[in-house]
This record gives structure tokens, sequence and C-alpha cells, in this order.
């Protein structure tokens, strides 16, 4: 089995549980599971994603390098060219690459725009001098034309973002709690697609190739003993 398939498991499922623990908040918004949604529901919620987005360096740089890990072990395990590589680690390559999509276009945003919104007693002044803002600026200012001119208004948007209203924070922390619910979803994938070939190379491949081996070895014998 190698080592690179117990990391890809063990990195996603370390999402995964990531993932579920925010479940935990996401379910009284997407299953009701605190009643009806109030301000006071809204406020518990944004203050969870603000403890993530405010949290220490060390754990937001330890969760994305487990992500990194996940990439290079899915990446060497497709590289092997099997046919069990291509359908299971092509497969999980297919969802990690779907799953950062929605994280970098709605999770970071979004949680970034809580951040900002005017009348969230948490929110936090930004000045443009944070990661992601530098990161948005960097690839704004070297696109030109329709698509860098929308992405310059959009920042300029956020920076200028009037006080939410109570629907759109409902509406906000919807989109955000379903998409941590499609990536718990698309990471459970990941883990199956892993197991699945783990099982398929030690209950079909193995026995095939040691069959294998055992009849070339037994052919060179063979060829031995007519040369003697």
């Amino acid at each position: 089995m190698g080592i690179l398939t117990p990391v890809a498991i063990c990195t996603s499922s370390v999402l995964l549980g990531v993932l579920f623990t925010s479940l935990l908040f996401d379910s009284a918004i997407l299953f009701g599971t605190k009643g009806p949604v109030t301000p006071e529901v809204i406020g518990f919620i944004e203050n969870y994603y603000l403890t993530w987005w405010d949290g220490a360096m060390a754990v937001k740089m330890f969760l994305h390098v487990v992500v990194l890990v996940t990439y290079a072990a899915t990446i060497l395990k497709f590289a092997r060219y099997t046919e069990s590589s291509y359908y299971f680690s092509g497969g999980s390559l297919l969802l990690l690459v779907l799953q950062t999509s929605m994280y970098i276009s709605v999770t970071i945003p979004y949680i970034r725009t809580i951040a900002r919104d005017p009348l969230n007693p948490r929110s936090i002044p930004f000045d443009g001098t944070d990661l992601f803002s530098r990161l948005q600026n960097l690839m704004t200012s070297g696109n030109t034309g329709p698509l860098g001119d929308s992405a310059r208004a959009a920042a300029k948007a956020e920076l200028e973002m009037a006080p939410m209203t109570f629907n759109q924070r409902v509406e906000h922390i919807s989109v955000l709690c379903a998409a941590n619910t499609i990536g718990i979803a698309l990471l459970f994938g990941i883990v199956l697609m892993q197991i699945g070939e783990w099982y398929a190379e030690e209950t079909v491949v193995a026995p095939i190739e040691a069959e294998i081996r055992k009849q070339e070895a037994t052919k060179v014998v063979t060829e031995e003993k007519k040369t003697q």
C-alpha cells in the first residue's frame, strides 16, 4: 500500500473533522436545530466563523499545510499511471480541486465580508494590508480588460460595503453554511475513494501481481533446467 494512501486518508480526515465541527453551528440555520432564525442565531454562527478568522496564524498555517500535503499525496498517487490510480486518485484529485475552488470563491470571501460588516460588533477595520487583500490586489493589478475591471470594481465595492440587513445576513450565512456542507460531502468522497483504492489494490491487484511473479519465477526455473 505504501505511505501515500494513509497520508491522503489522514489529511482528508483532519479537514473533514474541521468541517464536521462547523456543521454543529451550520445546522442551526440549515436545519433549524436552534429554532427560528433570529439575529441571536445569526450572531452565534458569525461569531464562530470570526473565531477562525481571528485565530492564531499558526493554526491557519497548519490547516493549509494539511491541504498541501493532501494535494501532494494525491498527485503522487495519480502519477503512478496505474488503472486504480486513474479511477480512485484521479477522482479524489477532482473532488479536492472542487473543494479548494469552493473554499477560495465562497468560504474566504464570505467570512471576510462578515468580518467587515460595519454593524458587526466584532468587525475588523481593514486597511488593505491583510494577506487576502494583498493577494487580491496582486491578482487584479496584473489583469487588464473586462475581467480585471470587474475584479477591481468588486474589490472597491467590498471596501465601501454598507451594513448588511438581517435578510442579507441570513442569505450570506446560508450560502457559507451550505458550501461547508457540500465540502463535507466532497471530503467524505475523497476518504471513500482512498479506502476503495487501498481495498482494490490489496484484494484484487496484489494477488494478481503475486501470481504473475510466481509464474515468471516458475518460467525462469524451467528454462534454466532446459539449458542444463
